[in-house]
C-alpha cells in the first residue's frame, strides 16, 4: 500500500511539471533550423501597387511576434491575398516592421477549405 502511494505521488509530481500543451512556447523548443527561401521583394509602395494592378485583394492577415510568443512585441505580418481573376489563387506575403520592404512568399493554386469532418480525424 505505501509503495503505491509513492507511485501515485511520483505520478502527480511529474503531471504537474510537465508543459502538457501545445502552443507557441513548446513550437520554439524544437531543433529546427532557419531556411532560405525563394522569395520576390521589393520597396513596400510598389508591391502594394503591382498587387492591386495584377488584380488581388487582402483575404487574412496574421501578426508575428518577436521569440514567436503571444505576449511579445509585434515584428511582422503575413497577409494573404487572393486573384479576383483566378478562382483558388492566392499570394502570401510578409512585411517585416521598420523595412519598409515587403516580400511575395509564395503563390499557389487551387485552394480548398479542409471540411470540419476531415480534421476531426486529424
Amino acid at each position: 500500500m505505501r509503495k503505491s502511494f509513492k507511485t501515485i505521488c511520483v505520478l502527480i509530481f511529474i503531471l504537474c511539471c510537465t508543459n502538457l500543451y501545445a502552443g507557441p512556447k513548446s513550437l520554439a523548443g524544437y531543433p529546427w533550423i532557419i531556411m532560405s527561401m525563394p522569395m520576390h521583394c521589393g520597396p513596400l509602395t510598389d508591391v502594394n501597387n503591382a498587387l492591386k494592378n495584377e488584380g488581388y485583394v487582402e483575404e487574412e492577415a496574421s501578426l508575428g511576434r518577436n521569440k514567436a510568443l503571444p505576449d511579445e512585441k509585434v515584428i511582422y505580418i503575413i497577409i494573404t491575398y487572393k486573384s479576383k481573376d483566378i478562382p483558388g489563387h492566392i499570394v502570401r506575403t510578409i512585411e517585416t516592421s521598420g523595412t519598409g520592404q515587403k516580400c511575395v512568399l509564395h503563390l499557389t493554386f487551387d485552394r480548398f477549405i479542409i471540411p470540419e469532418d476531415i480534421k476531426e480525424k486529424n
